[in-house]
């Protein structure tokens, strides 16, 4: 589910700012980008994130501003020593004058840095939980509104498998008589009446989709209690799907009628937005 935040909180030791984006993805993964001095921090906060989403990809950035001296440079130490070092070496091997200064270390690359300050780590996780937790707000209110949808396709669906089940029946004697006449003009007289009824109940028998009707209403039966679960619902659903879309193409492809194959292809075409939007359910 998608959804973007943003945070901003003030310590004594400074400000924390954080931003954080969801996407859509069937798996769950993690962009972090954090300070240079909090990088050891990453592997927590992983941890952290985990706790609050399951599934999605994750954009986080964590900023941080100590305010007051902390643009300040100071001077590489170790730098400087390499410098002069290379300096001496190059005078006493190759006899040159001159000495290096001051004026002359200062326009020397990497000799004068700009440390930065740790966050302060309680005012860091603090400020990376209350961003979690303001995206997984809108990731819900995005999750309302994906299982009010789904909720009414599921109920268009019910609405069909109804009316395919009142249709069968009809299509049934329908299905009888047509296989009657053609035996009758096959055998050109009078057939008999008990291979008649076999051959209509071996023929039936490949037509009959009273059994893919009762695991179909079971199938949204399934998926309407899993949509009310509190749980991690997405690849379950995800799994009723497919057993949807099985058995309405058994319906469509057995039944042999006009009206029940359309109704057939208008539960297929809900099916398939509704797999679309599961892709987004964690």
């Amino acid at each position: 589910m998608t959804g973007f935040v943003k945070v901003e909180m003030e310590s004594g030791e400074g400000k924390c700012y954080g931003e954080a984006r969801s996407l859509n993805s069937r798996y769950l993964e993690i962009a972090l980008r954090l300070p240079r001095s909090a990088s050891g921090y990453e592997s927590r906060l992983r941890e952290a994130a985990r706790r609050f989403v399951r599934r999605g990809r994750l954009d986080i950035t964590i900023k941080w501003d100590r305010g007051g001296d902390a643009a300040v440079p100071k001077a590489n130490e170790e730098a400087i020593a390499w410098y002069v070092g290379l300096a001496r070496r190059l005078k006493d091997s190759y006899g040159l004058e001159g000495g290096l200064g001051v004026a002359d270390l200062l326009g020397l690359k990497d000799i004068l840095v700009y440390e930065e300050e740790a966050p302060a780590e309680e005012t860091l996780f603090s400020c990376f939980e209350t961003l979690l937790a303001g995206l997984n707000g809108e990731r819900e209110r995005e999750g309302a509104l994906i299982g009010s949808d789904l909720a009414e396709r599921l109920s268009r669906i019910a609405g069909w498998l109804k009316e395919i089940e009142a249709r069968w029946p009809e299509a049934v004697k329908g299905h009888e008589e047509t296989l009657r006449k053609k035996i009758l003009e096959i055998s050109g007289t009078a057939a008999d009446e008990v291979r008649v009824l076999q051959e209509m109940g071996f023929y039936m028998e490949r037509l009959d989709i009273a059994e893919e009707i009762a695991r179909l209403k079971g199938h949204l039966d399934l998926f309407k209690t899993t949509l009310a679960s509190a749980d991690e619902i997405g690849r379950k659903l995800d799994f009723i799907i497919q057993e949807m879309v099985r058995e309405t193409n058994t319906i469509a492809s057995k039944s042999g009628d006009l009206s029940i194959s359309e109704k057939a292809i208008l539960i297929k075409v809900e099916i398939e937005k509704m797999r679309e939007q599961v892709q987004n359910v964690e």
